[in-house]
């Protein structure tokens, strides 16, 4: 026999032979066992242990674990750095989380999904996430005219994707109000019956916006704050001033880009760190902001 069946063999010897109300504790179970082979023992292990009362404790940095919550009362133990007093503890956390995924496999999960317009809408999520400390948690996806908004999550509800933690953002210009939303929605959830109509209620309440001021675009309306701002040491805010007119609203934003020569991923990051300074910011992210606050405590460890 190789190895890991010999193992099997002495860890089922020793639980089943085990009296009643036993603590047993096993270091690395996962040890020169393939997934399968695994997995059928844990199951084997958690029926034994309810029958005799046993308490089985082992440790494992088998990622796929994790799926058999059923049978398991899972635990993440980690080192880090106490927010109050900044000293290295050990903490144990009971929820399997993007960083405790991160740590067994090094991939970095995603689980909060937003869906933009633009690159300027990108820059200002990313600047709100990374304020609230979330941004490794946070994919966000372009998805254009504001139009193929309503496609998109018609598409993702049809096929029956959780969209719990998924928000698609308008920029506010155009379908800005709730009749105007639930029109588009229903033109792309079409039919009768209550799924249907479950299906465009989720919709709608997985839509929201920028607060813009009416009859105003985006680009127009942060250029407005920008101008607002009397330190011409800027560069940005000196060239903002130099604006007054264009034929096609983006200019208002494009024009300082490419008269500074940012790159288009790097412009509208520099243009959003300065707005976002000005009171006017928090009333215009207002919708994002706080349904990304709600998802703090869902995503990150909290060691305080």
């Amino acid at each position: 026999m190789s190895a890991g069946e010999q193992k099997v063999f002495l860890l089922l010897e020793t639980i089943f032979k085990a009296d009643e109300y036993s603590l047993i504790l096993i270091d690395e179970i996962d040890l020169l066992l393939h997934n399968i082979a695994l997995e059928n023992l844990i199951k084997i292990i958690s029926e034994r242990a309810k029958k005799k009362n046993l308490q089985i404790v082992f440790t494992t940095d088998r990622e796929s674990l994790i799926e058999l919550s059923d049978f398991l009362n899972i635990r993440h133990i980690v080192n880090k750095i106490d927010k109050i007093n900044q000293t290295e503890k050990t903490f144990c956390f009971n929820e399997t989380k993007p960083d405790a995924i991160h740590r067994l496999t090094g991939k970095q999960e995603r689980e909060i999904e937003i869906f933009v317009e633009d690159d300027l809408a990108v820059a200002i999520i990313e600047k709100i996430a990374s304020d609230l400390k979330i941004k490794k948690y946070v994919d966000i996806k372009k998805f254009g005219a504001a139009s193929n908004c309503f496609t998109t999550i018609a598409g993702l509800l049809i096929s029956g994707e959780n969209c719990q933690n998924k928000l698609f953002f308008l920029d506010g210009d155009v379908h800005n109000t709730d009749e105007e939303k639930q029109k588009q929605i229903k033109k792309k959830l079409t039919g009768n019956g209550q799924q249907i109509e479950d299906l465009q209620n989720q919709a709608f309440q997985q839509i929201t916006q920028f607060n813009l001021p009416e009859k105003t675009k985006p680009e127009e309306y942060l250029h407005k704050l920008l101008v607002q701002i009397n330190n011409l040491e800027s560069e940005i805010i000196e060239v903002a001033h130099s604006i007054n007119t264009v034929d096609n609203s983006h200019k208002y934003i494009s024009d300082i880009i490419n008269r500074l020569n940012y790159d288009k991923s790097v412009g509208p990051t520099k243009i959003i760190d300065i707005i976002s300074t000005l009171p006017e910011w928090q009333n215009y992210v207002s919708d994002i902001l706080n349904w990304l606050k709600k998802r703090v405590s869902q995503v990150r460890e909290d060691t305080l």
